[in-house]
């Protein structure tokens, strides 16, 4: 069994290239950083959103709200999901990144990922106990149930990161909760319409994965901590073989990059030009994804 979180989960870049041009709100209860396209330009939809573990006030997941606003163009939210229990930025700094799974033998990287841990734990404890999977999902279907009754016929889309990841996907299952009845409609609306995540953690893999009904895009490195080891050759078959099977080609889609590490999407160093690189390339894959549905 895999641990609820990593250390490759709590390393990174904090940007000090961008300055947030959102608000901050409360939003169906909760703050939330929001952020909209430039003047006179009319959203397509909506995007929430779903942090990694460092929440809604990291500088580099607001830059990304500002960007997605700006080229989808949309509406963001980055709404706290945690209720205040996130990992603080300052742990970026705690601790260094792990040698990859590939470097050395089980036992050794056992211990040298205990090592980069335990730093963590005083951040740690609170975020795992307040922020698991049927402690916050509940907070996110709710938020996102709330936004659909608002604006039934608003394109709704999610972007979940690392600890967000989960929740992105688990939006796509066919399961209670993710359909609401519309006042006025005949039948059920889905709760999201679309979802987009990068470097997923916290999957139960594969049935996550074998549940997806929604259209949902993937980014990942080929081999980190969540999808490594073969998984993430495992999960482009699994979405391609359902595509072909359900009828709907083109509705999964699974992008991997090449030196990508985990948490690149976001917390990516900028400072080298491949994780530059592809941090932009995954920008680029989520808002093609989102323009692709939000228009549909």
């Amino acid at each position: 069994m895999q641990a609820p979180m990593c250390p490759d989960c709590f390393t990174g870049t904090l940007r000090g290239d961008v300055t947030p041009t959102g608000t901050e709100q409360t939003v169906h209860g909760l703050p939330t950083y929001v952020a909209l396209p430039g003047d006179g330009v009319a959203p397509v939809g909506t995007v929430v959103i779903i942090t990694d573990a460092f929440g809604w006030t990291l500088r580099n997941t607001r830059a990304l709200a500002d960007a997605y606003a700006q080229r989808v163009p949309c509406t963001v939210y980055v709404p706290d999901f945690m209720n205040g229990h996130a990992i603080p930025t300052s742990a970026l700094t705690q601790i260094e990144a792990p040698p990859p799974p590939s470097t050395s033998n089980p036992l050794l990287r056992t211990l040298r990922k205990a090592r980069h841990t335990l730093p963590l734990l005083p951040s740690f404890l609170p975020f795992i106990l307040h922020n698991h999977r049927s402690a916050a999902h509940p907070r996110v279907l709710s938020f996102l149930t709330t936004l659909r009754t608002a604006s039934p016929t608003t394109k709704l889309g999610v972007a979940g990161f690392c600890w967000g990841g989960l929740h992105a996907v688990m939006l796509t299952h066919d399961a209670p909760g993710n359909k609401i009845s519309v006042e006025g409609e005949g039948g059920k609306r889905w709760v999201v319409d679309c979802a987009f995540t990068a470097h997923p953690s916290m999957l139960d893999f594969p049935g996550d994965v074998e549940k997806v009904v929604q259209p949902v895009s993937v980014a990942n490195g080929e081999d980190d901590e969540w999808l490594g080891g073969g998984r993430m050759a495992k999960l482009v078959g699994i979405l391609e073989a359902k595509g072909k099977e359900e009828g709907r080609e083109g509705w999964y889609e699974a992008v991997v990059y090449h030196g990508a590490k985990h948490g690149f999407a976001v917390r990516g160093d900028r400072a080298d030009p491949l994780q530059r690189e592809r941090g932009e390339q995954s920008e680029e894959q989520a808002v093609k994804w989102f323009r692709r549905w939000f228009t549909a």
